[in-house]
């Protein structure tokens, strides 16, 4: 067990789970974490439209939220069993393309909601 790859995927995990956390906000307390959400200097205030600005990233939160903590999962149980070694290639390549389709879509949704 490689103790640097171990703390990755558990630092992969982790943030995982906080977006799952941050998706929980939006969907059922309709709070925006504007540390992960939005760009440095951009405030939520100046939202057109935080309802649907909501409905439209809470979606993307969970499913982006997903990747990142079954990828997590998946490098510790490679980590510590040593097994899943065609499937971690694969969930490699799900997570890269997943992180630029997550980073293409808040771009795409902050350019309908803010000025």
């Amino acid at each position: 067990m490689d103790s640097t790859f171990m703390i990755m995927d558990v630092i992969i995990a982790l943030f995982g789970i906080y977006l799952l956390y941050v998706y929980y906000l939006m969907k059922f307390k309709g709070e925006i974490k504007e540390s992960i959400l939005l760009p440095k200097g951009v405030s939520i205030k100046k939202c057109k439209d935080i309802a649907g600005y909501i409905s439209e990233m809470a979606p993307r939160v969970l499913a982006y939220g997903i990747i990142v903590t079954l990828n997590g999962a998946a490098g510790i149980i490679m980590d510590v069993y040593h097994t899943l070694r065609g499937i971690y290639p694969v969930m490699m390549v799900i997570f890269a393309v997943g992180t630029v389709w997550f980073v293409w879509q808040m771009k795409k949704v902050m350019k309908k909601y803010w000025p």
